[in-house]
């Protein structure tokens, strides 16, 4: 139990770090399509928006791993991801054939969220519950 204490908010902190420079990374590198995705889903201005978006995931990722100024950069992400989720992922809109699909990314999106508020939570010296 005290190695968790000790080791689990920094693994958190990697891990959730490494999700967004991937995601970040996935999305530079499919711009153009994630761009017309957006315009489908009605989002103005997709290339501005997208590139800040990869800009704050990349950012928000390095603090997260660096373990600097972890509180801000948990909920900066929390606050885009929780915007972005219910307008790409919006399953009650989509085709039934691609309802499950934005069903699972929707519900992925939010435990990630829980996870932000965690490792907030903890950066900011709350003491895990028992």
């Amino acid at each position: 139990m005290d190695k968790l204490v000790v080791f689990g908010p920094g693994l958190a902190r990697i891990v959730m770090g490494l999700f967004y420079w991937v995601m970040a990374a996935g999305l530079a590198k499919d711009f153009r399509m994630v761009t017309g995705l957006m315009a489908t889903k009605g989002v103005p201005a997709q290339a501005p928006l997208l590139a800040i978006t990869i800009l704050v995931w990349i950012v928000g990722g390095a603090m997260l791993v660096l373990g600097r100024g972890v509180v801000p950069a948990a909920l900066i992400l929390f606050v885009l991801t929780a915007l972005v989720t219910p307008v790409i992922h919006n399953f009650w809109a989509a085709p039934p054939e691609l309802a499950a699909n934005e069903i699972q990314h929707f519900f992925k999106n939010v435990a990630i969220l829980a996870g932000l508020v965690c490792i907030a939570a903890t950066a900011a010296g709350a003491s895990p519950a028992s």
